[in-house]
């Protein structure tokens, strides 16, 4: 058992100046901008600091019976000062078994196998805010107003209070099976789990009064997660001047938005809408619905390009129509942006004294939004840079001639295989020198090769969070990197 006690002390600062005579003061010097005396220009300063608190008891207690049978529990008892008055304290147990069936007599005469463990776990976790003070009502200073004769200075509140702010819990069960044959040439593990995200935080309406404001964060929703992890290892050639080591990895995920409301807070809508366009399109890329995968691209379905070289778009009831005159109610579900399956292959490979290694690693099944693709392939905006794709035919007729949108042509599969890193080493054996034991030589490259249809920058863009899947404009482009090295060992 133990005890845990973390203090963090967060600081800001932050000042901008514009129109300085020269670029060669970079960012010192700030005074000497115009902007800050002749207000002709952006201008601002801030600064900002903030503090929490989390502490926390566990303890754990492990047994094992011939190494036969195994169990574990642990709980731990944890409070943050980022949560309500109410709710800053919880508790997060754990309990595991496991059963090594190689050990039984019943296997003893199958040689071939040795390593067998049957498992299973489940547990509990809490998720605190990244920011402080969530529960709490914030001041700011407001207008000012008249009174007796002075200008008096108005502190106003920003947001309700919420006293029942607490943790947000995963609970996951998880079954798995371990295993080893051939005296662990083949060897790995599969597990097969269930998590479940619950008192996810969400902004909800409330009215006005009682409330002062017609929103309050409040830990309401509720996910799934279900997948399986595979691992595999294999050791095709094993002797004294050679050895090939081979493992692959796969993963499967499928996740459900489960609620978003309670007794408590209801929201009106049976979707969160999240991600944005940005300017000048200014729509959400996603709507996440209730009993539905989270990630789903939602918005105007394109199938064809008029003769004036405007979109064509489906209508709500499955016929064509200019998308001039469309309206919300056409919108549709364009895609996902979190893979359904992930993959990756690693192989190291030793012959005497040289060494290789080679890592290549994939994700299939989903999709991605090209903002690169949306804002600058599009010769009518000339605000923009333009790609040279800008001038290709749409759907093999003209290129599009229309205002910006957000429309199925740019939601593209973003399945992809990556040749991520391959290492070649020469290990010089100094046996003679009495300070260098050896020395390893390497020349190495990462980000060296990707298969993919996409037509992006690169198709590996985030997968986490409410908008996963958009490959922003200003994204900067993954970076292919050489080295040449040495190792050396005393």
């Amino acid at each position: 058992g133990g005890y845990s006690y973390q203090y963090e002390v967060t600081e800001g600062f932050s000042a901008v100046n514009s129109n300085f005579p020269t670029d060669l003061y970079t960012y010192n010097r700030l005074q000497s901008g115009d902007a800050l005396t002749q207000q002709n220009g952006p201008v601002s300063m801030n600064s900002d600091k903030s503090d929490s608190k989390l502490i926390g008891f566990f303890g754990r207690v492990n047994y094992s019976w011939r190494d036969k049978y195994l169990l574990m529990g642990s709980l731990r008892h944890e409070g943050s000062s980022k949560f309500g008055k109410n709710y800053q304290w919880g508790n997060f147990p754990a309990v595991s078994i496991g059963w090594r069936l190689n050990r039984e007599s019943f296997f003893q005469n199958v040689k071939f196998i040795n390593d067998l463990k049957l498992r299973a776990g489940y547990g509990i976790t809490g998720t605190a805010p990244s920011s402080s003070y969530l529960s709490l009502v914030s001041l700011t200073y407001g207008t000012r107003f008249l009174y007796n004769g002075n200008w008096i200075q108005q502190i106003a509140p920003t947001r309700n209070p919420n006293p029942d702010l607490r943790w947000e819990k995963k609970q996951e069960l998880n079954v798995g099976l371990d295993f080893g044959l051939l005296n662990d040439r083949l060897s790995g593990s599969i597990d097969v789990y269930q998590r479940t995200t619950k008192d996810m935080l969400f902004n909800y309406s409330v009215p006005t009064p009682p409330y002062l404001f017609n929103s309050i964060l409040a830990n309401v929703g509720s996910m799934r997660n279900r997948g399986i992890e595979v691992l595999v290892n294999v050791i095709p050639i094993r002797n004294k001047n050679m050895e090939w080591n081979s493992s692959i990895t796969y993963s499967n995920n499928q996740n459900k938005l489960l609620t978003l409301s309670n007794t408590l807070f209801q929201t009106t809508i049976d979707y969160i809408v999240s991600g944005g366009t940005g300017e000048p399109i200014q729509e959400s890329t996603h709507r996440n619905y209730i009993g539905q995968a989270i990630g789903t691209f939602y918005g105007y379905k394109s199938i064809d390009i008029a003769p004036d070289s405007t979109w064509i778009i489906e209508g709500a009831d499955g016929k064509p129509k200019p998308m001039k005159s469309s309206n919300p109610s056409d919108k549709k579900i364009l895609g996902n942006g979190i893979p359904k399956h992930i993959m990756g292959w690693n192989n190291t490979f030793r012959y005497k004294q040289v060494d290789l290694n080679v890592n290549i690693r994939g994700a299939f099944g989903f999709q991605i939004l090209n903002f690169q693709k949306m804002y600058y392939s599009n010769p009518k905006i000339h605000q923009y840079n333009m790609l040279k794709s800008a001038f290709d035919p749409v759907y093999g007729k003209t290129p599009i001639y229309a205002d910006l949108a957000l429309v199925s042509y740019y939601v593209e599969q973003g399945d992809y295989v990556k040749i991520d890193n391959i290492s070649l080493g020469y290990t010089l054996n100094l046996h003679k020198n009495k300070m260098i034991k050896d020395v390893r030589v390497y020349v190495a490259g990462l980000n060296l090769v990707t298969i993919t249809k996409y037509s992006g920058v690169d198709p590996e863009v985030n997968r986490t969070g409410l908008n996963p899947g958009n490959d922003e404009r200003d994204k900067y482009p993954t970076t292919r990197t050489f080295t040449v090295g040495a190792n050396l060992s005393f």
